[in-house]
């Protein structure tokens, strides 16, 4: 559990230090949601 714990934090401390702020890393996260989101919805017609 601890591991997961770690692998974690490493995850989100590298993609906000990728983005420079949290909003910078907020904002790209919510596009990658509606990228995805358009590209599935494209898939179930």
């Amino acid at each position: 559990m601890k591991y997961l714990l770690l692998i974690f934090l490493a995850v989100v401390s590298l993609a906000l230090t990728g983005c420079g702020t949290i909003g910078g890393a907020l904002s790209g996260a919510g596009q990658d949601l509606s990228t995805s989101g358009e590209w599935v919805k494209s898939i179930g017609q």
